[in-house]
């Protein structure tokens, strides 16, 4: 029964990464990112949990299920969604928006430089807390006026864009270089994908594509042992980077499963017997933990408000340290099984500034390649992931657009 589980997990991932695959420009689309995540980051880790003899009983089973129910929620929101987010483009002025982004940048690449400066075994494989995070907080920055730039150079080719676009690049690529960031070198690649899908209309070969999921799905498990060598301070080259087992590792994580889904299952079982729902309170306290500088207000007001959820961790099992829950446990965590809904409505919300932004309109563009990383975390990391990046984006791209609008034309308004 289990693996017939597994095989309709797999048999849905496969569906949705085949209906992306044969449509053009399909691949940039959030249900086709929601399944590339969900079959390199989950579908490995679940046959060595299937019998997994410290699992509660059926409690692989129900998370499984679950985990269909998300993905299955996700794409649904996605095409039940037919209107843009607006009903007309809002004109931004090149020259003021690549000043934003001039401006984004060379803020966002002083913080970048500070966090490049930390001891590796503060920054690489470890809970990041304190002043460090204050530093990659600011340091987002450099990512979204890289962002601004490609989508300007996109457009039309110019020596500021192109030019605040690879000075960005240089410390994007030496972060991921140094800690071996996955999400960020994805990310990179992703962002100048979709600004030319967006304003050329030119999408990367799907054969590419495909390749490119295969191997992402092979390494993803190998990603540790890049981690230890630049933790211990060295440089990984060509041939450091070859003796790296891949193969070997995934063969690994393939026969002894996941730690992430099996502390989903765990917490899906936790809340299935105590019924200790937060009823979306997680999302209050991870933007509280994200948002709320300790530094400035103090640890004890940051702690006060915080919403205790009783029940909501269990003493006798220990996640192993650096992993994560998935989005599947907290959105099981907040609203039962109705916790898929919380994938339909990121589904959904995406699908709108998706029209918008193929419509033309370049502040929905910007967004969502901003967006597209962090609701693919929502599968492998919580869902407060996209949330998080959307008030973030608020609060540094949307000055920048505000600072960039033309005056709109009398009679045009924002859609509801």
């Amino acid at each position: 029964m289990t693996w017939m589980l597994v095989a309709i997990l797999a048999a849905l991932c496969l569906g949705l990464l085949v209906d992306g695959l044969v449509r053009r420009g399909g691949v940039y689309e959030f249900p086709f990112l929601a399944a590339a995540m969900s079959t390199a980051f989950v579908l490995p880790q679940l046959p060595g949990l299937v019998d997994g003899p410290f699992l509660p009983d059926g409690g692989f089973a129900a998370a499984v299920v679950f985990t269909v129910a998300c993905l299955g929620a996700a794409p649904l929101g996605w095409r039940l969604a037919r209107r843009p987010l607006l009903r007309q483009s809002v004109p931004l002025d090149e020259t003021r928006l690549l000043l934003a982004a001039a401006g984004l940048s060379a803020a966002g690449a002083g913080f970048y430089v500070a966090v490049g400066r930390l001891p590796p075994e503060e920054t690489v494989s470890v809970a990041i807390s304190g002043f460090p995070v204050v530093l990659l907080f600011f340091s987002k920055m450099l990512v979204y006026g890289f962002a601004i730039a490609v989508l300007c150079a996109a457009r039309r080719p110019s020596l500021p864009a192109l030019a605040i676009a690879l000075a960005d690049s240089a410390l994007y690529l030496d972060r991921v270089y140094v800690t071996g960031k996955r999400g960020e070198a994805f990310e990179f690649v992703l962002l100048i994908a979709l600004a030319v899908w967006f304003q050329r209309r030119r999408a990367l070969p799907r054969a590419a594509v495909a390749v490119a999921l295969v191997l992402g799905m092979t390494a993803l498990g190998s990603t540790e042992d890049y981690r230890k060598m630049t933790r211990r301070g060295e440089t990984p080259g060509i041939a450091e980077i070859a003796s790296i087992d891949f193969i070997g590792n995934f063969k690994t994580l393939l026969a002894d499963g996941g730690y992430e889904f099996q502390n989903a299952v765990m917490r899906i079982d936790l809340t299935s017997r105590n019924q200790a729902f937060d009823y979306g309170l997680f999302h209050w306290n991870e933007l509280v933990m994200t948002f709320v500088p300790s530094q400035l207000v103090g640890e004890a007001l940051k702690r006060s408000l915080i919403v205790n959820v009783s029940g909501a961790s269990d003493r006798f099992y220990e996640a192993k340290f650096g992993t994560t829950d998935t989005g599947m446990a907290d959105a099981f965590g907040s609203f039962w099984w109705f916790g898929a809904l919380k994938f339909f409505a990121v589904g959904w919300i995406m699908r709108r500034i998706y029209l918008s932004a193929m419509a033309g309109d370049a502040a929905s563009q910007l967004i969502y390649m901003l967006s597209a990383l962090p609701a693919m975390h929502i599968f492998s990391h919580h869902t407060n992931w996209i949330v998080a990046a959307w008030v973030q984006m608020a609060l540094f791209v949307g000055p920048a657009l505000v600072f960039a609008a033309r005056r709109r034309p009398r009679g045009a308004t924002a859609a509801a």
